[in-house]
């Protein structure tokens, strides 16, 4: 059984990148370290809010979490996802796909939905997650959040951190931003 540990900074992209964009689907890359079967995710880089269907920016947006996964000595883990509809907590087709091929060429990939009627709680789970399991994908209860990952994503969207957000399709129209975050 795959076991799935979820850093601060990590746990924080994801939940601005929803918030940054309420009324659309979102989704980026998550980046750690493995270790057997275990995960663990010490980063996420937004990448779509337009562009959530695969393309040929999916393509260099990977391309590009290569490149800096390899100079920050970390490997390409998962997926996140936010449905535009806030009741849907539905992996979409999409969605599968792209942690599909994720998942094949590298091995291993989770699949963290974001549960839009709760992110923004403090107690509820913000994250379905979802692993590869009996060729299809399943919810997984093998998500562990550090302690002050909810706490610190919390005062983050209070504070309206997201504004200082980029993803990935705002990068292709001002190629200034910083889309990798580094702020967080």
């Amino acid at each position: 059984m795959t076991s799935i540990q979820l850093d601060v900074s990590a746990h924080a992209i994801p939940l601005l990148h929803a918030a940054k964009y309420p009324a659309y689907s979102v989704c980026g890359v998550l980046l750690g370290k493995v270790n057997g079967s275990n995960l663990h995710i010490t980063k996420a880089i937004p990448f779509f809010h337009h562009w959530i269907t695969l393309s040929p920016m999916l393509e260099v947006a990977l391309r590009q979490t290569e490149i800096y996964a390899h100079d920050h000595k970390l490997t390409i883990i998962g997926w996140y996802h936010a449905n535009e509809d806030k009741d849907d907590t539905r992996l979409s087709d999409g969605t599968k796909h792209v942690a599909e091929t994720i998942r094949k060429q590298c091995g291993h990939c989770v699949v963290l939905l974001i549960n839009n009627k709760v992110f923004s709680q403090p107690d509820e789970a913000a994250f379905i997650p979802h692993v590869y399991t009996d060729n299809q994908w399943k919810v997984t209860n093998q998500l562990t959040i550090q302690e002050a990952a909810s706490v610190k994503s919390q005062e983050l969207i209070a504070s309206s951190k997201y504004k200082d957000l980029h993803d990935f399709d705002e990068a292709l129209e001002d190629a200034s931003l910083d889309w990798l975050n580094g702020f967080i």
